[in-house]
């Protein structure tokens, strides 16, 4: 599978850009929510396990029927874990409006870690400006060449996806795939949860 051509797609950046829209909505709303006592703890906690349970059921429900040739599950997974990020990073109260802010949303979300991203960059972390060196490289590097960053991280991201979609246990074992199918999911999407949380407690404490 060509994950590049499918990074191409536009209507896959569209995925990605309603993704982050709504994980911000949806973050906005547990810290307007006063029951959770202003305890981001559980707020990040909740929403990893909605999304967590979210995938298992998509994963249980969903076929091979995709969009533009593209499995469906590649597609709804990809959309999840930007949104799950999106929805982290806004509990967190960062940035998820600015171009940087998506960047580091996809980042996060594909797993790489805040100093493989600084070396991508060519700025220095572990200072006390880090962070906002990481920024100055984001808002500095030439449009063409932060398109280039966003869509390698893009196809890191999608290609996990897709690996996964690839082992297709319901075609190997069809009467018990759907469940291992959902269960898969599930894993995946709680490991992404706490992989973006990781990356920003590094990205605060910089």
């Amino acid at each position: 599978m060509d994950f590049e051509s499918i990074m191409n797609m536009p209507f896959i950046w569209q995925n990605i850009v309603s993704a982050i829209e709504e994980g911000r909505e949806w973050g906005q709303t547990f810290l307007n929510d006063s029951s959770w006592g202003g305890d981001k703890e559980q707020m990040l906690n909740h929403a990893i396990y909605e999304l967590t349970l979210w995938s298992m059921g998509n994963g249980i429900a969903s076929g091979v029927v995709g969009v533009a040739g593209i499995p469906f599950e590649i597609v709804s997974t990809l959309y999840a874990q930007v949104k799950l990020a999106s929805t982290l990073f806004t509990i967190h109260e960062i940035d998820t409006y600015s171009e940087s802010a998506r960047l580091l949303i996809l980042a996060a979300a594909a797993g790489v870690g805040v100093s493989e991203l600084a070396n991508q960059l060519g700025t220095q972390v572990g200072t006390q400006v880090g962070s906002q060196a990481i920024q100055k490289a984001l808002m500095s590097i030439p449009g063409k060449t932060f398109a280039e960053i966003n869509k390698a991280l893009g196809i890191k991201l999608i290609s996990k996806a897709g690996e996964k979609t690839l082992v297709n246990v319901a075609k190997i074992v069809p009467f018990i795939g759907p469940p291992i199918n959902g269960t898969i999911n599930a894993v995946i999407m709680n490991a992404c949860g706490h992989s973006v949380i990781a990356f920003i407690k590094v990205w605060k404490r910089l």
